[in-house]
């Protein structure tokens, strides 16, 4: 008889330790896990993006972004969904923008058109020449005779040939993200040029009728 109480007590003392081992156990996971899914938040990749664009426009670093969705490469694709890490202080720098002239900051949005625009106009060139071509881009968004946005200049009806023939539209190497990043900081090695063009490419006359300022590498700037 008593042994048959002390299995009965030994096995309903297990069940206790092993339903506190669940709910223990479920707590944890409510705990740990639940908060962060729950903070995290998803984005599907765009054409065009990069690690780096997608870490600028939610304020979290190229290797949180990679911690958090396992990814050891810059390979990133159209239609990717990624999980974009919680930061308390996250800051949404899409919300600056220089969608007027005279506003001091670009989105990354803005950053990432404009290396996509040096990408395209001056692949192959020296580093100088696509600062350059990123300082002309940004002449003219406060030169009044142009658009007042940056979307407005890069779309303006046969200015840029990569618009018109879709090269533009390509994701930028890091060389061209540093150019725009230079330009944009307000080195211009152009000395106030509005145009750019390579004398053994160009079709339009009017071009050669402005007054030159300087060649770097392939392209001629001028005023």
């Amino acid at each position: 008889m008593l042994q048959k109480v002390t299995r009965f007590m030994s096995e309903k003392f297990n069940l206790m330790l092993e339903r506190k081992g669940i709910v223990a156990g479920l707590a944890a996971f409510l705990v740990f896990v639940a908060p962060a899914s729950a903070a995290a938040q998803a984005y599907i990749v765009q054409p065009g993006d990069t690690l780096w664009f997608i870490s600028q426009r939610y304020g979290v670093t190229v290797e949180e972004l990679r911690r958090a969705n396992n990814i050891w490469t810059d390979w990133i694709y159209p239609g990717d969904v990624l999980t974009i890490p919680y930061r308390s202080s996250q800051s949404y720098q899409a919300t600056q923008t220089l969608a007027s002239r005279g506003t001091p900051r670009a989105s990354s949005r803005e950053v990432q058109l404009l290396a996509q625009m040096i990408h395209a106009e001056a692949q192959g060139e020296p580093y100088e020449g696509k600062v350059a071509v990123g300082a002309v881009i940004l002449n003219r968004l406060r030169d009044p005779r142009f658009p007042n946005t940056l979307e407005g200049v890069l779309y303006e009806a046969d200015a840029f040939e990569p618009i018109m023939n879709g090269t533009f539209y390509q994701a930028p190497d890091e060389e061209s993200i540093r150019a725009a990043l230079d330009a944009l900081s307000g080195v211009d090695p152009t000395g106030g040029a509005l145009y750019f063009y390579n004398p053994a490419t160009a079709w339009s006359p009017w071009i050669y009728t402005r007054p030159v300022v300087t060649q770097i590498g392939n392209h001629v700037f001028a005023k």
